[in-house]
């Protein structure tokens, strides 16, 4: 599934130099270590983030409390992920979650994916995310980034009065990915999944109950492609687990989270103006509605913010100038979701 260009594998490339140093939060995570535990896991604080064992690798995340909160009401969860070659620190400024947060009285947590190994030094201090068949290292080390969510998940419920039936996942590109598969493989646990610029990279598997899916996608993305036409090739052996072309694209996988949904009739659409449309499948399984928004003039950050060095290799890191909040769209479709 998905099908990514050569250029756009050498654009993900290029782009780790410019987002994906990680010596801030390497060094803040090193200092005034505090031990502690919820229930039986261990885990450490340091500077404003927690860490973990796990899979015989250090995982670190973020979280962000709003001040105000009434310890005795349970509030909505979200988990968002950051790109390739990004983390944590850059993704929390990019997405503006922290602001619907305080807005709205949720909880948001920003894991951090692995670090590469046994790659050229250049490419080592890249984070990814093992969403199926991309990312790099992790996907090919196949790192259990799936358990390790979960793990942040259930830390943060012990940690705080969270309300279990409204927890959500979200994250840009190889997050986005990353997104889609806790969808597939946790929808046991996640009400629903709003997501941007990527898509779910996985098979379905048996135990999957259809929950709520929206994929936002910038028309003119030249780093993962609207719509593939052309036959591509991932850029590295070494660094992507399957070398072959992928059949996806933005409509591909509306149509596909419609079929794991059950969903009937025709796409409809639920929203359309100058700037974006919202269009998808209503009649699903479990009012697990599929929708697809699509920011007509983004490119592959359909964030309102620019991505923090995104100018540096042209537009396709350029936001939409807030005249498109999608992060305040995705949150709307999330929050009307639950599991009770």
């Amino acid at each position: 599934m998905g099908r990514v260009s050569a250029t756009a594998f050498s654009l993900i490339l290029l782009s780790s130099t410019l987002f994906g140093c990680l010596s801030s939060n390497e060094e803040s995570r090193n200092d005034d270590q505090e031990q502690g535990d919820t229930g039986n896991n261990e885990y450490y604080e340091s500077e404003g983030f927690f860490c973990v064992d796990h899979g015989g690798l250090e995982r670190c995340w973020q979280q962000h409390v709003p001040e105000g909160l009434d310890a005795d009401t349970p509030v909505p969860l979200l988990v968002d992920m950051h790109g390739y070659a990004s983390d944590s620190t850059k993704h929390k400024k990019l997405s503006s979650f922290d602001k619907i947060a305080n807005d709205h009285g949720a909880i948001v947590v920003y894991p951090d994916g692995v670090l590469g190994r046994n790659l050229p030094t250049d490419l080592q201090e890249n984070q990814a995310w093992n969403a199926g068949w991309c990312c790099a290292h992790s996907a090919k080390d196949r790192v259990d980034d799936v358990g390790f969510i979960e793990r942040v998940v259930n830390f943060t419920l012990d940690m705080h009065n969270v309300d279990s039936d409204r927890i959500y996942a979200s994250g840009w590109s190889n997050g986005c990915a990353m997104a889609q598969r806790l969808a597939m493989e946790l929808s046991h646990t996640f009400a629903a999944v709003g997501c941007m610029a990527f898509y779910l990279l996985t098979d379905p598997i048996e135990r999957y109950s259809p929950i709520p899916i929206m994929e936002v996608h910038g028309f003119l993305d030249q780093i993962v492609l609207y719509e593939s036409s052309i036959l591509s090739v991932p850029f590295s052996e070494d660094m992507w687990t399957e070398p072959e072309a992928y059949e996806t694209g933005a409509i591909e996988n509306m149509f596909e989270w419609a079929v794991h949904n059950d969903c009937s009739g025709s796409p409809e659409t639920f929203e359309l103006n100058a700037l974006y449309s919202i269009q998808g499948f209503d009649e699903c399984e479990n009012n697990a509605t599929v929708q697809l928004m699509t920011i007509f003039a983004a490119q592959h950050n359909p964030y309102s913010n620019d991505n923090e060095d995104g100018t540096l290799i042209g537009s396709a890191f350029i936001g939409t100038q807030g005249y498109v909040e999608s992060s305040e769209i995705v949150w709307d479709f999330l929050i009307q979701h639950n599991k009770d």
